[in-house]
């Protein structure tokens, strides 16, 4: 067992005679009853046998076996075939994840299958061990359905000759610990049968002496809780994890401290096998697109019988700051529930890849919908866009719990679900900021066009930098055109429609594509709002919550300086 906590359940360990026939069908087990041999802590409570917790001052885990009429010596050398319930694997020996393995002699698995025990824990489980001597095969099935019927599929199987490596008599039972860290192992109910081909025993008997013939476990059917993992347990599991992966150091500090993040905040963990498989090994046609700091894939999680699709960021691992984008990301994004940011599902942190898996959303992102060839947005979607987007930044800067800057928001990262809805989404650059500071300075990151001036040039983020890259949104919406066009000579968006409104042409900013199907009135307020956010000034642009009255109409239109946009600084 490792210092760690590790699960290692199902040892052979009762008295039996190869050369014996034996059955038996325990439903509940009588701490009276003195057919049953019980060492650790191992005891009967409640009709089932509890088998929990290691003490490491006496030389035996918990474990239990069944007391046998006939003699029988144990000697430390004897050899040892097991199957083994491993929720905590050992990067030394284990596969990398939590798995059911078949052990001959050793703590390292011969053959194993994949078991997602953390999502099944507290699950009753129905076990079923077949060994047949003919084809020399240890099967093992397992599932969690309440009908404990099974079917010839094998959920793993290994071939062994059981004859060759035991001796004549062996020892069947239960076995378990846990390390250092609490889980909760219960044996419900034992049923164990053993046969002898009677023509082979003959055989046998005339033919060879004392040569194993049997039939171990021809029918050994165990309902058993494998593992019921507290939540105290998974969480701290997650962190041991994470924190033993990729494991540098800056200037002495260890950078992976920063995985440990808020307890009770961290979503579904995945393997890197599991995203490899669901993206199609991460094939150029499921991309669904390129940011700065990594790709997007789209892929098809199996979990059961149905099928999840989901949005796998890929982080590129040559990217100087990716181990610092993932950390920040998982960090911020997993604390945040709103229905208009992209929800978070799970992370995956292995062969120095940083995956980040999203919900997804079939309609993309919205600067496809404006600049791109996806078709063109009708009015209405087009103003419940921008409600939904400040109502994500309303939540952002007053209602979660700490205040987060977004620092990159731009069409590009506004994503619409199946019925347009609004979803902000990459938080790779977003930052908590200090409440008893109005604003921060950091490192300049975002999009040029959308970066407000005191961020660009001074590199203090706020609720008010923040504001502007709405505004900035919030015109390319209204007029269908980028911040910045191509060309030489082109004029910044934020400065045309400036140029319109003081000519008391505003309207004429408008989208052509709309081909003026739209309501002149919300028309004119984005606008307005737009040129609003994006004053020079930032102690003079409105906050989220303003913003939204405005657009509902519950507020009336600000009255606009007339020389808010006279400094060329675009």
């Amino acid at each position: 067992m490792s210092d760690r906590a590790s699960l290692t359940l199902i040892s052979l360990q009762f008295f039996l005679s190869l050369a014996c026939s034996l059955s038996f069908n325990l439903t509940q087990f009588d701490p009276r009853a003195t057919e049953m041999v019980y060492q650790g802590d191992a005891a009967a409570a409640n009709g089932a046998i509890e088998i929990n917790c290691v003490d490491y001052r006496v030389p035996h885990p918990s474990q239990l076996s069944r007391r046998f009429p006939w003699p029988f010596q144990y000697h430390d050398g004897h050899s040892i075939v097991m199957v083994e319930f491993d929720t905590f694997p050992d990067k030394e020996w284990d596969p990398s994840t939590q798995h059911i393995g078949i052990n001959i002699n050793s703590i390292s698995s011969a053959a194993y299958a994949i078991w997602d025990a953390s999502s099944l824990s507290g699950k009753w489980a129905n076990v079923r061990i077949v060994y047949n001597s003919i084809t020399k095969s240890l099967s093992v099935f397992w599932k969690y359905d309440e009908n404990s019927s099974f079917t010839g599929e094998t959920s793993l199987t290994h071939s062994v000759d059981l004859a060759r490596i035991l001796p004549e008599w062996a020892v069947v039972g239960f076995s378990a610990a846990t390390g250092d860290s609490p889980e909760h192992h219960t044996v419900s109910s034992w049923d164990f049968i053993s046969t002898l081909d009677n023509k082979k025993s003959d055989e046998k008997h005339h033919g060879l002496s004392r040569v194993l013939t049997i039939v171990i476990v021809l029918s050994l059917f165990l309902l058993l809780i494998v593992v019921s993992l507290t939540w105290w347990f998974a969480r701290k599991w997650k962190d041991q994890r994470w924190a033993e992966e990729g494991r540098h150091r800056r200037g002495g500090r260890d950078i992976n401290a920063g995985l440990y993040i808020e307890k009770g905040t961290l979503p579904r963990r995945f393997t890197y096998q599991e995203l490899r498989a669901a993206t199609n090994r991460f094939s150029n046609d499921r991309r669904l697109g390129q940011g700065g700091s990594g790709h997007v894939y789209k892929g098809s999680l199996s979990r059961q019988s149905s099928k999840t699709v989901v949005a796998v960021k890929r982080i590129f691992a040559q990217f100087e700051n990716s181990e610092k984008i993932f950390i920040n990301e998982v960090k911020i994004i997993s604390r945040l529930v709103h229905r208009n940011l992209v929800k978070f599902i799970g992370w995956c942190h292995e062969r120095g890849e940083f995956l980040l898996v999203y919900e997804y959303l079939p309609n993309g992102s919205l600067d496809n919908f404006l600049f791109g060839n996806k078709g063109t947005l009708d009015w209405e979607v087009r103003y419940r866009i921008v409600l939904g987007l400040v109502s994500a930044l309303h939540y952002l800067h007053e209602d979660a719990g700490q205040c987060v800057l977004h620092r990159d928001i731009k069409a590009a990262n506004v994503l619409l679900d199946t019925d347009f809805s609004t979803k902000l989404g990459d938080f790779g650059v977003a930052k908590l900021v200090d409440p008893l500071l109005r604003s921060q300075k950091t490192g300049v990151v975002g999009t040029l066009g959308y970066l407000a001036p005191e961020y660009l040039n001074e590199g203090r983020a706020s609720k008010e930098s923040d504001m502007f890259s709405f505004g900035v949104v919030a015109l390319e919406i209204a007029c269908g055109r980028r911040t910045y066009e191509d060309g030489e000579f082109s004029v910044s968006l934020v400065r045309w429609v400036w140029q319109l409104f003081v000519g008391g042409a505003i309207i004429q900013a408008a989208d052509e594509k709309l081909e003026e199907r739209f309501e002149e009135k919300e028309m004119e307020c984005l606008l307005i709002v737009g040129l609003w956010c994006t004053n020079p000034n930032k102690r003079e642009r409105p906050k989220a919550g303003e913003v939204i009255k405005v657009l509902k109409n519950e507020a009336p239109l600000p009255e606009l300086p007339r020389n808010m946009h006279d400094q060329d600084f675009y």
